[in-house]
């Protein structure tokens, strides 16, 4: 089951990565004689979905999983941005670009793979930019539920950093494939799509 929790991971290179790895199959052989076929496998989603002001070190990090788009948004949050993902089945991890660290939140099996939107927050991201640090100072909420593709777009964009984050989810959403492929837009806090 795909979970929420809080907890302390590291970034590098100012982001940490959100991963769905497919499970293994129960037949190796049977995988590849499809595979050989042409036929579709799951592929592993890795996107960087935070980014983060701190080049490297600790930020803090919270993952809400809700059942519907939330009402409202929490207050006390610099940068607040949306974008689609197409979540495969496997488990489901927060890890440093370089693998070393992994923080699980869950399992997608069965009908909880599809679409989702996520609702990417962040404090402090301009605090300590770009410098390595060695106690978190800046937090982060990424908030997931089911919902149909739609475009990227910015509630807010408080911190210098959060500005170029439009620019960032353009680069790593880039063609059809794991991740929606809408450009992200601009629009005022009061317009997000109901």
């Amino acid at each position: 089951m795909f979970e929420s929790g809080a907890f302390v991971i590291n970034a590098w290179g100012n982001v940490v990565d959100f991963v769905v790895e497919p499970f293994p199959p129960a037949d190796p052989a049977a995988a590849l004689r499809a595979a050989m076929r042409g036929e579709r496998q799951e592929t592993r989603l890795a996107v960087p979905l935070v980014y983060t002001g701190v080049h490297s070190g600790p930020i803090g990090l919270t993952v809400e999983v809700l059942r519907a788009r939330p009402e409202a948004t929490p207050l006390g949050w610099e940068d607040i941005h949306e974008v689609s993902l197409m979540l495969p089945e496997g488990r489901a991890y927060f890890t440093t670009p370089t693998g070393w660290e992994m923080k699980n939140v869950g399992s997608i099996v069965g009908d909880q793979k599809g679409s989702y939107r996520a609702r990417l927050h962040a404090t402090g991201r301009d605090t300590a930019f770009d410098l390595a640090v060695e106690s978190p100072v800046e937090r982060h909420l990424v908030q997931f539920w089911r919902e149909p593709p739609s475009p990227a777009f910015a509630l807010s964009s408080g911190s210098e950093r959060g500005k170029d984050l439009p620019r960032f989810i353009k680069i790593w959403q880039g063609p059809p494939g794991a991740t929606a492929h809408f450009d992200p837009r601009l629009v005022a806090p009061a317009s997000p799509p109901e």
